[in-house]
């Protein structure tokens, strides 16, 4: 197999090719200006090469993993404009991006498919409380306005996606299963009767998650919902024209409502409920293997393995292991860099809420050459190299503080490289993308 990292800010945004060069699945698409700014060029060159792309795979709903998902879908689709009006004789002006390559088939759990009811309300209560609370002199609540500004922003994109699949528009098959047609076209999930999909030489497993956790996600939604802070941030809305914003009147007396504390079900470890239910999925290629981990848990890709049966002897090793929520210390646990190693770690992330962080990336180190208290179970590592890979570099984030989080990254790993006596190494992306051949 081969890997390809491309530049994608705060998000994820990676090709996976199988081993003859024949399929491949685009995992994710960054942020909508990463796309722009470097995934569109990058995809594109598929195209010029005659190649497709086998499956897109959305992780979830977040901008920063659909939002260039939405952005390269638009583009297809200003494409087929343009060739409809040429073959008429009329072309228009081109596209801003370039072309991207045929899209064949989408994976994607769809906001209104999983939630279900009241997927009107929520969207219109996120959408209108997010200007409402970033406008408060209250920090707490403006931490919650641009959180909701984020997850509004993603579940428009996500209808978008959903509306550009459709047969009438780009045609892309959504959610079919070859191997399991009885599951086709449904949500995406770890069910006991699924069969690994097979896209010529790659071979995907749907590891996460489980009914139980789109059926929290669905409860949780609707708990948020019908909070009474929440209705509080209704008749904050209604009134917001009638002096509530004045000297900060939104910040007073008014408890934020938390997607990190929903009523009747908790974020789980300091996980929102939302990405614990990415979709995560083990693609395996001629003995390699690369997990695709989303945003999730480690507790729950744990879970996922086990019941897959990867864990029966305490550890499991991959080829490529792209580290869930760009690294943040919330979606690890203890056991994740006890029970799973890697020959390549990957981390996307460009410093945004200091991803990744060094925790994290201390604790990967200290699985491979650490003390024995911290070494990972997989026997036969000892001396063996392994690899970390970041999506971008110092040179891309545009603040000062991702900037100066990745400087500090940066020297971790210089330093670390150094200690390792030639065992690790680092990689960063300061290019359009990079490449790791397995």
């Amino acid at each position: 197999m081969k890997l390809r990292i491309f530049q994608s800010y705060s998000g994820d945004c990676l090709l996976l090719e199988s081993s003859d060069g024949a399929h491949r699945i685009l995992c994710d698409g960054g942020t909508p200006d990463a796309m722009r700014a470097f995934g569109a060029k990058g995809v594109s060159q598929l195209q010029k090469e005659g190649k497709d792309i086998d499956l897109l795979y959305v992780s979830h709903i977040d901008s920063d993993h659909i939002g260039g998902v939405m952005v390269l879908l638009e583009t297809a689709l200003e494409w087929q404009v343009f060739d409809y009006h040429h073959a008429n004789g009329d072309p228009p002006a081109e596209p801003e991006l370039p072309r991207p390559p045929a899209i064949k088939r989408l994976w994607h759990n769809g906001f209104r498919d999983m939630v279900t009811k009241n997927t009107g309300a929520i969207e219109k209560l996120l959408a209108a409380s997010a200007p409402v609370l970033s406008t408060s002199t209250d920090p707490d609540l403006q931490h919650h306005g641009h959180e909701y500004a984020k997850i509004a922003t993603s579940i428009k994109e996500a209808l978008r996606v959903s509306r550009l699949v459709k047969p009438e528009l780009l045609g892309i098959e959504l959610n079919t299963l070859t191997q399991t047609p009885a599951h086709s076209g449904k949500l995406l999930m770890a069910r006991g009767d699924m069969k690994p999909e097979k896209l010529g030489s790659l071979t995907v497993t749907i590891l996460c998650p489980t009914p139980g956790e789109l059926r929290d996600l669905r409860k949780g939604w609707n708990n948020w919902l019908d909070k009474p802070a929440s209705k509080k941030a209704v008749k904050a809305i209604r009134d917001m024209y009638a002096s509530a914003l004045e000297a900060g009147a939104v910040g007073n007396g008014m408890s934020p409502f938390d997607l990190y504390g929903w009523e009747g079900l908790p974020a789980y470890k300091g996980v929102t409920v939302p990405n614990v239910a990415s979709l995560v999925l083990l693609v395996e290629d001629g003995g390699k293997s690369v997990l695709l981990t989303g945003d999730s848990h480690a507790d729950m890709i744990l879970k996922g393995l086990r019941d897959e049966g990867r864990l029966n002897d305490g550890y499991f090793h991959v080829d490529v292991l792209k580290f869930p929520h760009h690294g943040a210390t919330d979606n690890l646990s203890p056991d994740f860099t006890k029970e799973l190693s890697a020959d390549h770690y990957v981390f996307c992330g460009d410093g945004s809420h200091s991803n990744p962080e060094l925790e994290v990336l201390r604790r990967v180190y200290d699985s491979r050459l650490g003390p024995a208290s911290k070494r990972v179970k997989t026997p036969g590592l000892d001396g063996r190299p392994f690899h970390i890979w970041f999506s971008t570099s110092s040179m891309t984030p545009n603040s000062s503080k991702q900037v100066t989080h990745m400087t500090n990254v940066e020297a971790w790993a210089a330093d670390a490289a150094a200690r390792s006596n030639g065992v690790f190494k680092a990689h960063f992306n300061d290019k359009l993308y990079l490449d790791v051949k397995l």
